[in-house]
């Protein structure tokens, strides 16, 4: 083996063994943490629909509560609101402990849908569309 390549290889052997003896290293979880309750103060859903990667204004999109929470599937409309020009439907006055269905009406026979608990809708926007 040449000289040279045997250096690297050395090298490269004593900096892995160096990382790897390190006693001041924490290791940190991967993702960020979420809460193990609900925040009361957060009561409203932002819902994204787009279509073909679009954002889709004047979109009817439904609310409502499942109909079996051990297998969310949306349940009875009691709300809807439009998409704004920016695709952007908000939902507000939700309980924290809650599931909450919503379905965006792409066109005649075409929706899109998904339930989702306060650990999604309180932290992220619910994409809905193709």
């Amino acid at each position: 083996m040449p000289k040279r390549l045997m250096i690297v290889l050395a090298a490269a052997a004593l900096a892995i063994a160096a990382c790897h003896n390190s006693s001041s290293v924490t290791p940190q979880p991967s993702g960020s943490p979420a809460s193990p309750v609900p925040n009361p103060s957060v009561t409203r859903a932002t819902i994204q629909v787009t279509i073909l990667g679009t954002p889709a204004a004047r979109i009817p999109v439904q609310e409502s509560t499942p109909k079996n929470t051990a297998s969310p599937r949306p349940g009875t409309p009691f709300e809807t609101r439009h998409t704004n020009a920016k695709g952007r439907a908000f939902f507000s006055h939700l309980k924290p402990s809650k599931t909450y269905c919503w379905v965006a009406l792409l066109s005649p026979g075409h929706t899109s849908s998904e339930c989702a608990g306060w650990s999604v809708w309180q932290t992220s926007i619910i994409n809905l569309g193709t």
